[in-house]
């Protein structure tokens, strides 16, 4: 039986999605005309299913059970689906659900031709839960399709109470030796009142930059072929019961390797219930059995996302500098255009989406006003945003789409364009591009200084002051005739 790790999730059946439990067989059933061979009727249904957690008792519910109706061939006409799910009535009460009607757990689906011209899906049932149930418990739900002028179609899911979920430790740090390797002790708990006898621990990392040490012959791992998204998994299963209120660490250390070029990368894990899928974890350990040790239970504490990571630091680097193409000269009034941003310095490489910024403070008396910038031909703006609570700093996000390419090629670089403004002249004037790297650990070529050359605004010319005298002095020899003139009247 396959159930959820973390937080209440399960894992549906012995792989993921529906698995088709229904097969055709032969039989008159209910129907009025004999079968048409070139018209099927077929039932897919989950092989096995959770319910709701014990510990919930009468507060639990499953609404999700699912059932698919799907015709081929042909129309199937005038379908009729029956649920028996009589079996579950000791772990709860239950009522018809979508396109259903019925009594006593037994439920009779029916169908509109058109909704089944591709296929029909029905949740048969609600369930509510009952106080003094186990983990389980349960019954088997049986399902039969019926139509005028197909076979009759079966399927059947094993439906169960979940045992309690088991819980991971909140994220940790864990430095990787000079060669990459680190060793990762991941926790976990059972915060439950059942004893938990079923389990596994499963590993993947986030960006698939390490490659695990296959040396354990409990555990299984995955190498990308099947799926490459599950490439640098890893699956442990073990026979330790875990009592009530308990909580566990491997004994041994499960070991890895980083990438030579990748700074960090996030191992996360969780403890399900649950059996292995061979196709994703096709490679068995060959060395000695990993063990758990028990750990006092305040040693484990869930994190407030219900997510477990072992946080892994290499030696690599990310070694940014940050480059500003231009000078800040001119008058007071002018709008000045640079362009701004960083470049790659030792050609490091990011194990996700870049968490980096560039910090621009622009010198006293000037004023940056925009930052546009093009994507596929199309203008933008907006590539750095005045940051809060620090005046007169500006952020711009490298992991935006405004810088993209600085990332894996040594000299590589990208920058925006910056408009500033000179509001007055101030003497001495300067200000700073600072490169922020989380990876960045060369610190001495992270800052460079943005200086101001600042002229006063122009005044008016020579010639015009000139000719505004001569006017001046025209116009006062005007009035003084005029005056003159009026007295000897």
């Amino acid at each position: 039986m396959m159930y959820g790790g973390i937080r209440g999730r399960w894992l549906r059946g012995a792989a993921a999605g529906l698995a088709v439990a229904a097969v055709l067989a032969g039989g008159t059933g209910a129907a009025p005309a004999p079968p048409n061979a070139e018209v099927a009727l077929t039932v897919e249904a989950p092989t096995e299913f959770g319910l709701y957690d014990a510990a919930e008792g009468r507060e639990g519910r499953q609404d999700d059970y699912e059932i698919f109706v799907r015709p081929a061939h042909g129309v199937a006409e005038n379908v009729e689906v029956t649920v028996d799910a009589r079996e579950l009535k000791k772990v709860g009460t239950l009522t018809p659900g979508h396109r259903c009607t019925g009594q006593g757990a037994v439920f009779r689906c029916r169908f509109d031709p058109r909704d089944l011209k591709y296929g029909a899906h029905s949740r048969p049932f609600h369930l509510r839960g009952k106080d003094g149930v186990a983990p389980g418990d349960g019954g088997t739900v049986r399902i039969t399709a019926r139509a005028d002028n197909t076979p009759t179609a079966r399927a059947r899911t094993r439906l169960e109470v979940r045992p309690p979920d088991l819980i991971g430790n909140r994220p940790e740090h864990v430095k990787a030796a000079s060669d990459g390797v680190t060793e990762l002790r991941p926790s976990f708990a059972n915060p439950g009142r059942w004893t938990v006898r079923k389990y596994a621990l499963k590993l993947s990392t986030y960006g698939h930059h390490m490659e695990f040490d296959r040396r354990y012959r409990n555990c299984w791992y995955s190498d990308g072929i099947a799926d490459p998204e599950e490439s640098g998994e890893v699956w442990c299963e073990f026979s330790t019961p875990l009592p009530p209120h308990s909580a566990w660490r491997v004994a041994q250390p499960l070991r890895g390797k980083l990438q030579r070029t990748m700074p960090a990368d996030s191992v996360r894990y969780e403890a399900v219930h649950g059996t292995r899928d061979p196709k994703n974890f096709p490679y068995r350990g060959s060395g000695p059995e990993l063990d758990l040790e028990r750990v006092p239970s305040k040693q484990v504490r869930e994190s407030r996302t219900g997510a477990s990571a072992l946080l892994v630091r290499g030696p690599a680097q990310m070694d940014y500098a940050p480059v500003v193409q231009g000078k800040l000269r001119g008058r007071v009034g002018d709008t000045v255009s640079l362009r701004i941003g960083v470049r790659n310095v030792n050609g490091g490489r990011l194990p996700g989406p870049n968490p980096d910024h560039v910090e621009v403070v622009p010198p006293e008396g000037t004023t940056i006003t925009s930052t546009p910038y093009e994507v596929d031909g199309d203008p933008m703006d907006g590539a750095c945003a005045e940051a809060r609570h620090r005046e007169r700093v500006w952020i711009c996000d490298l992991g935006g789409e405004a810088f993209e390419g600085v990332e894996g090629r040594k000299g590589a670089r990208a920058t925006v364009t910056t408009r500033i403004r000179i509001d007055r002249k101030v003497p001495g004037a300067r200000g700073s591009v600072r490169a922020v790297g989380k990876y960045d650990r060369t610190h001495g070529n992270d800052t460079v200084a943005l200086p101001a050359e600042v002229s006063e605004a122009a005044g008016p010319s020579g010639l015009t002051i000139g000719f505004t005298a001569v006017g001046a002095t025209a116009a006062a020899g005007g009035l003084l005739v005029l005056w003159r003139r009026r007295r000897a009247r």
